[in-house]
């Protein structure tokens, strides 16, 4: 039986860290909706319960769909340039008809929580301090609290979004690991997947990969989250590969909430960039 990664005990590290840093050092988040997406407003609303209990300023921006998006750029120059403004979020999916990318690079990099400016995606590639990606971030904090050193080992990444796979394999080279990353058309996707010591699944399809799929020896780490039949499930097939790997992320359970507490801890990273402490 594969020893389980669970995270709640690490988030609640990494939330004190942040609540006991709050209590001396104000931090304020500002967060952007444009539309109704509804997951969207689920996810602003949970960041703003976060926040009240990390003791964190809560400021909300909301903007019917079809606000200018010259407006939009005007609040976030404004937000750049009020110091008490510790970081700036801006949800997605935006609507149709705004270009994400230019309004995300807008954001002062040393206060992009997000990670995705690519300011940031630089400091990244070049292993020089910023802000990254949460869920990226999430994942190696989650080896580093199990004391599994990536280093010497093959890493395969099933993912190359911008804000997991990629940014995830950047850390995992910079920790020492052999890293592959596979993607829609990688051939003999399971072949490769059973080379990995360390194996992130981070596409985003429902239990496509199977227990068979990895070596014995694999730590797998599943950052997918599905909803499929009413259950929440992650990109790995929980219940085949927890009896065949040696260590595996539930779902849920495991990298979300390191990741809900590593975005709200960037507010830590992004103050000591901005102030030096």
């Amino acid at each position: 039986m594969a020893t389980l990664l669970e995270g709640k005990t690490l988030a609640g590290q990494i939330n004190a860290v942040t609540a006991e840093y709050a209590a001396k050092h104000d931090l304020t988040l500002a967060v952007i909706q444009v539309g109704d997406d509804p997951a969207s407003g689920a996810y602003r609303e949970a960041k703003k319960r976060q926040a009240h209990r990390l003791g964190i300023i809560f400021e909300e921006y909301l903007f019917d769909t079809f606000v200018p998006a010259r407006e939009i750029e005007s609040l976030i120059r404004q937000l750049n340039s009020r110091e008490e403004i510790t970081g700036i979020f801006i949800e997605q999916p935006l609507p149709r008809g705004y270009d994400p990318v230019s309004l995300l690079e807008l954001v002062d990099p040393v206060k992009d929580i997000d990670g995705v400016t690519s300011a940031n995606a630089a400091n990244l590639y070049l292993n020089r301090p910023g802000l990254f990606p949460a869920t990226a971030e999430a994942l190696m904090r989650i080896l580093e609290f199990y004391h599994i050193d990536p280093k010497g080992k093959e890493a395969v990444i099933v993912g190359r979004s911008n804000i997991v796979g990629k940014p995830a394999a950047l850390l995992l080279l910079h920790r020492h690991a052999t890293v592959t990353i596979c993607h829609s058309r990688t051939q003999a996707l399971k072949d490769v997947v059973r080379r990995g010591d360390i194996v992130v699944a981070a596409v985003g399809k429902a239990e496509l990969l199977k227990g068979d799929d990895f070596k014995n020896e694999a730590v797998v780490l599943d950052a997918g989250y599905n909803v499929t039949e009413g259950r929440t499930v992650g990109d790995v097939d929980f219940k085949g590969a927890v009896a065949h790997v040696s260590a595996i992320t539930p779902v849920p359970g495991g990298v979300g909430s390191v990741t809900t507490a590593s975005l709200f801890h960037n507010l830590v990273k992004a103050r000591q960039l901005q102030y030096g402490t």
